[in-house]
């Protein structure tokens, strides 16, 4: 990237186009997709790794929306899908907005705030994240019942150029409107507007690696003898006074991010969780709870002595593998008697590795105290056949994270995916079924896994997979560089379906076939431009609700089967 705005800004900026492989040409474009992964991420209090997931795309007058429920991002309607039934739940939104312009605008922040308020008004839609509001606060929904406070709002403005001071009358004229607004009231209450410039915006870039690292007192440990790809690892135990700096965040929620390879989800009120409740609240045993409970197994990328602290340990990349309950039943008890906690004492196994397979190795290890059943265990066979493949195959170089986290030091993001989105893909393109993708999709994926539709080791296509991790890159990378502009943010498994199709129309019947000619640039660029030409031109699918339907479907694929 050229020399576009202040050094520093553009250094950062310059780092954000090396991670997303971005050119850095189209210098507003690159700068609304910086800054949508400077807020996000700061709202996270993680690194966003899919830009592509919080820009409204083609929308005017609001770059990038982040809807946020328990301090886990929401993108799409399957997010929903993952939290609890009786889960309490605490809404956030926030609103971004970016300008390269020399001087201040006021005409365009005050444009900003009408946008977002019309937005919330339901005047407009921006997809998916209408849909998603609308489930969530919908009288009719789900959700509503267990919303434990009024969804707060920030609206963020970001300028790179100029050096302006906001009045705080300006301001707080901007905040009356939205204050003010009747059909708002009761509904959103606002939190704050935030205006960031260079300095502020740098200040912000430079928290998000920190968000990875942290530094715990292990105040009685053990450091075991080093191995060639663990340099160091400890048995330890941790007072919950220190456990606390890792697992919560700036306001006292849970990071749920944590547990993001652990393949437990908190499991509310099992007999375990209720021994090691009472556990905690008598006060007789409490400071027995170190010899009452198992404890945590803590993987991180990178663990190193603090140069000065005794005791204290700097974790690259923390995440707890094994634990879940036990730090879950923690938080709860701490936010009904903080003061009581201080001194609880958890015993800790600290691993620090960046080898993957062995990654991979300890957290199955960690998690295996229960029998697998024989249709899991085929299942975590081929998941691994289809993680060997992505690793073996000399077209793309692309990973197949079977264990959320594996492969967090891949420099292109895009570059990996997930079971969850590598099986939607699946069941849009190969089965022909985009529109169940959108709605339930959780529950939906279960069923074709028990019906052996998805994920079958006896089916011999391990590269269909790798195809739709394929579909995938592509997807992101020209979303991301701006090749490819989407109508609807909704329409993307139909995009690959017909993507699929127009490659068969074209003789490229077998997936072989598909991989190679998709594996040179040019030609998936050329592709994709055409399919999101003739998906966009059929209008009835943007109706309300036309990428949910099936008979849409049916139309879209005897359209391309007659183009």
């Amino acid at each position: 990237m050229a020399q576009n705005f202040d050094i520093g800004l553009n250094s950062k900026i310059n780092a954000f186009c090396e991670k997303f492989n971005l050119d850095g040409t189209n210098n507003a474009g690159v700068f609304e997709d910086f800054s949508n992964y400077v807020v996000i991420s700061t709202l996270l209090e993680d690194e966003l790794e899919d830009v592509n997931k919080v820009s409204t795309n083609k929308a005017q007058g609001i770059d990038g929306i982040g809807i946020f429920v328990n301090e886990r991002l929401i993108v799409e309607e399957i997010d929903l899908e993952k939290l609890g039934d009786s889960e309490k739940l605490k809404v956030k939104i926030g609103f971004i907005q970016s300008t390269i312009q020399n001087s201040f605008s006021e005409q365009k922040f005050q444009s900003f705030v009408d946008t977002v308020i019309n937005f919330l008004s339901n005047k407009f839609q921006i997809e998916p994240f209408s849909t998603i509001l609308n489930k969530l606060l919908s009288e009719e929904g789900d959700y509503i019942d267990n919303l434990a406070e009024t969804p707060l709002i920030s609206l963020y403005f970001l300028s790179a150029k100029t050096s302006h001071s906001l009045t705080e009358l300006f301001l707080n004229n901007e905040k009356s409107k939205l204050n003010n607004r009747r059909e708002l009231s009761n509904k959103y209450n606002l939190d704050n507007i935030y205006f960031w410039q260079k300095d502020e915006i740098k200040e912000q870039y430079d928290k998000i690696a920190k968000y990875h690292t942290i530094s715990l007192n292990f105040y009685k440990s053990i450091q075991l003898e080093d191995k060639n790809d663990v340099k160091i690892s400890l048995l330890s135990a941790i007072k919950f006074s220190e456990l606390k700096k890792m697992i919560l965040t700036n306001d006292d929620n849970i990071k749920e991010r944590l547990f993001v390879e652990n393949p437990r989800a908190h499991l509310g009120d099992t007999n375990v969780n209720n021994d090691i409740r009472k556990t905690i609240k008598n006060e007789r045993y409490n400071p027995y709870f170190i010899y009452l409970n198992n404890g945590l197994t803590i993987l991180c990328d990178s663990m190193e002595r603090h140069t000065v602290k005794e005791n204290e340990y700097i974790l690259k990349y923390p995440r707890i593998i094994n634990g879940c309950q036990t730090t879950h039943i923690l938080y709860d008890q701490y936010k009904k008697t903080p003061d009581k906690l201080e001194d609880i004492e958890v015993i800790a196994k600290v691993i620090a590795t960046e080898n993957n397979e062995l990654k991979k190795q300890i957290i199955f290890a960690a998690n295996n105290q229960n029998s697998i059943d024989k249709d899991l265990q085929s299942l975590n066979e081929f998941h691994e056949e289809i993680e060997q493949y992505f690793q073996g195959t000399d077209y793309l170089k692309l990973y197949f994270e079977r264990l959320r986290g594996q492969y967090s030091n891949i420099t292109h993001p895009y570059k990996k995916i997930n079971i969850e989105n590598l099986a939607k893909i699946y069941v849009s393109v190969f089965l022909k079924e985009p529109h169940k993708m959108k709605s339930n999709a959780i529950k939906k994926i279960n069923e074709y896994q028990a019906k052996k539709k998805i994920f079958n080791i006896n089916a011999n296509n391990v590269i269909d997979y790798y195809y739709c991790g394929i579909l995938y890159y592509w997807l992101n990378k020209f979303s991301l560089s701006k090749d490819l502009l989407l109508r609807s943010k909704t329409m993307d498994m139909h995009l690959l379906l017909t993507c699929n199709l127009f490659l068969e129309k074209e003789n490229k019947i077998t997936t072989e076939e598909k991989v190679k000619y998709l594996s040179i640039e040019e030609n998936a660029k050329s592709i994709f431009t055409s399919t999101n030409s003739f998906v966009e031109s059929e209008d009835y699918l943007f109706e309300r609700r036309g990428f949910y339907s099936s008979p849409k479907t049916t139309r879209l694929i005897e359209n391309i089967s007659k183009k």
